[in-house]
């Protein structure tokens, strides 16, 4: 992707602005459509961002994680409060047992910017962090089949340099879950583009005492 893309997306008002334009808040939306949050459910949500569609939420408590200090100031300016609580940080294997277990962990748009090693690691730790039933929902730019000719531009441009088929990311979490399931989304956004949204639950990974 050109570099004054890049930095544009680095300007939290703009990132939001062409979210909305493009219309991938609705993909965001359908993954919290998936999920059917409940009031006083426990929510990870990792690779947060500035966090727009933390409206949507039911009153969960909520952990928004990022590496990007502008988009958590954003996100802590607008929304924390008692029931959210944002940091710059990656979310790793300290944070099990500090955070309460969690009813679901976000994974909105992160897989596909990191390697496999990176993917395991995190869907790793992801499993353990869950509460009895909890569940995980990703949702990534991918390569299709039967992709047309600008969705493949559009995954082949993606900032993420770890655009993958469907089964490539599947295998990966079925390293740390029993249960994956998924779908190729498609008519989300308003340019054509292909997404691999993956629901799993059921950690094969049992924390130790």
């Amino acid at each position: 992707m050109l570099a004054p893309l890049k930095n544009l997306l680095g300007n939290v008002t703009m990132y939001v602005a062409l979210q909305k334009a493009l219309g991938s808040d609705r993909l965001r939306y359908r993954c919290l459509a998936e999920l059917d949050l409940r009031d006083g459910d426990t929510v990870i949500d990792v690779g947060c961002g500035p966090a727009y569609y933390f409206d949507r939420l039911p009153k969960v408590t909520y952990f928004g994680f990022d590496t990007s200090e502008r988009y958590i100031a954003h996100a802590t300016a607008r929304y924390g409060s008692e029931r959210a609580t944002f940091s710059t940080e990656i979310f790793g294997e300290r944070h099990l047992g500090v955070l309460p277990p969690a009813d679901a962990v976000l994974l909105l748009g992160l897989l596909h910017h990191l390697s496999d090693e990176d993917s395991r690691a995190l869907l790793r730790v992801a499993s353990q962090a869950l509460a009895p039933g909890g569940r995980v929902i990703a949702v990534d730019t991918c390569y299709a089949p039967g992709q047309g000719r600008i969705s493949k531009w559009m995954s082949d441009n993606d900032r993420g340099e770890h655009v993958r088929e469907p089964a490539a990311f599947e295998a990966l979490a079925r390293e740390s879950f029993a249960d994956v399931s998924g779908e190729v989304v498609d008519d989300a956004i308003r340019v054509p583009s292909s997404f691999w949204m993956m629901r799993m639950a059921t950690p094969l990974h049992v924390p130790t005492a």
